[in-house]
């Protein structure tokens, strides 16, 4: 495409912002679906618009500044970032309202004045921007005492917001580090020494004071979803129990958009964020789970593509980064909704509601499209090639 959107946009930047866009209907209809079944307004339908407005006004600065701004400026973001995190986590024990308030027993948002934020949907964004920047020109991340400062740029802000606690976005960061550090020439038995550290340190972990009781029964839920326990399916398995019968009710088709039971007897909490993929399910069948899975697809696609096609280190890494991030938060997302992972409170990028996440992501591909715009270096070499001696 010629003209002056055909330079906003590269050719693979209409595809995905095209499918974050039909993402973001399909979780606007779902809400405006509830708020009709129930005779409320359609204030949460309006609210959530808005802010699909701000992630498209965040998007447009993105390309007028590109990436490589961002990345100059990334190391500045991170330490707002994490000193907003350590402000989070000091509210937990000096009150700060009405700044910082305790929402659900979890402190994750900022208010100022009308103004809302969950700092940890920034954070991830952040994150992979200051790694990126921080990779894209080193080798000494090739042994394995140059992983130490990658693993440590990773694990303080993991650490900030698993004491939210905030289970699930904490999740996000670590399959973006080896993904990244894999693409940037890590040695492969550097990176398999240190997952296989990780697999023994898991049961640790999890009788862990970092771990909640409730954090426990949504990973036993996993093993314990099919037994015949009336107790269990009241009670820490309600959730999963009542996501899986949503999906399984909608059958081919769905039951269309003004029918939806569970909507209109409130039969699954949290239906508009964790859980959104079931609703999906039950209202427009397997042909929406489909559609849903698609639009991730086409993302994913485009955005891989368009980081084997710049030889930019910095463009590349962020590229993949963002890929990981959203594809990790879908499986993760739609994993938890059929049974096959925990609930970890992760929602649906682009669908679920919430201000926070919705901006977040769009930032995201926002940066992604920006790599994909900038001409890259014709001149310059393949990035990240090494012979197998290098360390």
């Amino acid at each position: 495409m010629s003209g002056p959107v055909g330079r906003f946009l590269p050719p693979l930047g209409w595809p995905i912002l095209l499918a974050a866009l039909a993402l973001t209907g399909l979780g606007l209809a779902c809400v405006y679906s509830a708020e009709m079944t129930s005779d409320a307004p359609a204030t949460q339908t309006l609210r959530q618009a808005a802010y699909l407005g701000v992630g498209l006004v965040s998007l447009v600065v993105i390309q007028a500044l590109g990436y490589r701004w961002f990345g100059r400026w990334s190391y500045f973001l991170f330490g707002v970032t994490l000193v907003l995190l350590v402000l989070l986590l000091v509210a937990r024990y000096v009150p700060m309202a009405p700044l910082i308030r305790a929402r659900r027993n979890t402190y994750r948002w900022i208010d100022i004045g009308p103004l809302s934020f969950q700092v940890s949907e920034y954070a991830k964004v952040v994150f992979i921007l200051a790694l990126a920047y921080y990779l894209r020109f080193r080798t000494n991340y090739r042994t394995l005492r140059g992983l130490l400062a990658p693993f440590v740029l990773t694990l303080v802000p993991l650490g900030l917001i698993l004491k939210e606690p905030d289970l699930g976005t904490s999740l996000l960061l670590l399959p973006s580090l080896f993904v990244m550090l894999y693409v940037a020439g890590a040695k492969n038995r550097h990176l398999l020494s240190i997952i296989a550290l990780g697999l023994v340190a898991a049961p640790i972990f999890y009788h862990s004071p970092l771990m909640n009781e409730y954090q426990r029964d949504r990973i036993r839920a996993l093993w314990q979803q099919d037994e015949a326990d009336e107790k269990w399916r009241l009670n820490a398995g309600y959730q999963l129990n009542q996501s899986k019968i949503a999906l399984g009710s909608g059958g081919a088709l769905g039951e269309g958009f003004e029918h939806a039971a569970f909507f209109k007897y409130n039969l699954l909490p949290e239906e508009h964020n964790d859980f959104i993929f079931a609703v999906i399910g039950h209202q427009w069948g397997f042909a929406g789970c489909l559609f849903v899975l698609a639009c991730y697809l086409l993302i994913i696609a485009c955005g891989l593509t368009i980081a084997s096609m710049t030889t930019d280190p910095l463009g590349r890494l962020l590229a993949v980064g963002v890929c990981v991030l959203i594809a990790a938060q879908a499986i993760i997302n739609i994993g938890m909704t059929v049974g096959l992972m925990p609930i970890t409170g992760m929602t649906l990028p682009f669908v679920s509601m919430g201000g926070s996440g919705l901006v977040a992501n769009y930032i995201a591909i926002g940066l992604l499209i920006d790599v994909g715009r900038r001409r890259p270096i014709d001149i310059a070499r393949k990035p990240f090639e090494f012979f197998d001696d290098e360390e």
